[in-house]
């Protein structure tokens, strides 16, 4: 489910925070399905950010579907993309912050 724009711009807040505390511009999406549900997690320099710092997860939470939209307003951009695994449903994404200003701009 995708967020809607006032949660998407906390979502951009939060991993902007977690970029600057962390020292890094590397945002690793993993994404897996677990018996039988499906699970990801998102990372800045292998901490999982949901421990840490106000990300949505769950039914509510922020998907890949997200994140794109934050590459097509120029936050960030994809890296990387690995195959998805035709057993586990395994697949992982590398993005790269390129904007560290907020501007609100999503209508």
């Amino acid at each position: 489910m995708a967020l809607d724009e006032t949660a998407l711009f906390s979502f951009l807040k939060e991993l902007l925070r977690a970029s600057k505390d962390l020292k890094s511009r590397e945002i690793i999406l993993n994404s897996e399905w677990i018996y039988d549900l499906p699970t990801q997690s998102l990372s800045i320099s292998n901490n999982m950010l949901h421990l840490n710092y106000n990300i949505p997860t769950g039914w509510d939470g922020y998907g890949e579907k997200d994140l794109e939209k934050l590459v097509e307003l120029g936050y960030i951009r994809k890296v990387s993309e690995s195959k998805e695994d035709p057993i586990t449903f395994e697949k992982t994404i590398k993005y790269q912050i390129i904007k560290t200003d907020y501007n609100k701009e999503i209508s």
